[in-house]
């Protein structure tokens, strides 16, 4: 996976992603979260190179449970929950508000998810 087109795009912007804690891995299943939510969850199963069915979702688990702390998880958790939620809501913002806007939504929320889930990083390694 490391040599394949996904996995040299994650190496490519792992560096914006190192200081949240983040890397390749994660960095690219973000950038898979801009289609939806759901897909992060999907693209770290097909990183991880694990099936598609229900019972592989505890193979899953241990995979990133053995990879990223507890606080890497939370840090991954809030750029997610932050930045713009999918392409589709970004369809609709753009029909109703503008294409201005759209560009404006894009970049605070990406700005604003990168600030939030760095300073929960960086002030949780000081304390663990």
């Amino acid at each position: 996976m490391d040599y394949s087109a996904a996995g040299r795009i994650g190496k490519f912007i792992e560096p914006v992603f190192k200081p949240l804690g983040f890397d390749w891995k994660l960095a690219l299943a973000s950038i898979g979260g801009i289609a939806g939510k759901e897909v992060v969850v999907s693209t770290l199963g097909t990183i991880y190179s694990i099936s598609g069915n229900e019972n592989n979702s505890a193979e899953l688990k241990d995979a990133v449970k053995k990879d990223y702390s507890p606080l890497v998880g939370y840090s991954f958790m809030l750029f997610s929950l932050l930045y713009f939620p999918c392409i589709a809501s970004l369809a609709v913002f753009k029909k109703e508000a503008g294409t201005k806007e759209m560009f404006f939504q894009i970049g605070f929320t990406l700005i604003l998810a990168w600030t939030v889930s760095f300073l929960v990083f960086q002030i949780g390694r000081i304390f663990i």
